[in-house]
């Protein structure tokens, strides 16, 4: 059984006044941007998500949590509209390695039944032989 992954996107819009912004209750000059998803992200999503935003040269102000289907950024409160942007691009990545990875998998699927449907003929035809010499 193959599995696949599934895009997941910002809520629109996200407009940045009117985006819920709280304090953090653990640092204080830090603050929890809410963005909503429009669906809770399954495993292979979270797992390239993750890689793709830890990879990133912004990565030393800001934290992105996901709860459910919601994304949580956590950041000091300068710029906060390039790190929506920021988070958008690192999104739109996330979709594109969802993209391959199912290609990819859906290519080994079929090899793998290529291959048992080989294996099958092969049994099948060895069964004949046997009976026919």
């Amino acid at each position: 059984m193959t599995r696949l992954g599934k895009k997941v996107h910002l809520m629109k819009p996200t407009d940045v006044d009117k985006i819920p912004i709280r304090r953090d209750s653990l640092y204080s000059n830090a603050y929890v941007i809410e963005l909503p998803l429009d669906s809770q992200p399954d495993y292979v999503w979270q797992t390239l998500f993750e890689q793709e935003w830890k990879s990133s040269l912004h990565l030393w102000e800001r934290k992105v949590v996901i709860v459910g289907d919601k994304l949580l950024l956590i950041t000091t409160p300068t710029g906060i509209k390039d790190k929506i942007d920021w988070l958008k691009r690192v999104i739109e990545s996330t979709n594109v390695r969802v993209e391959k990875f199912n290609q990819t998998q859906q290519i080994m699927a079929e090899k793998e039944e290529r291959d048992a449907l080989r294996e099958h003929e092969n049994v099948i035809r060895d069964a004949l032989r046997r009976r026919l010499f």
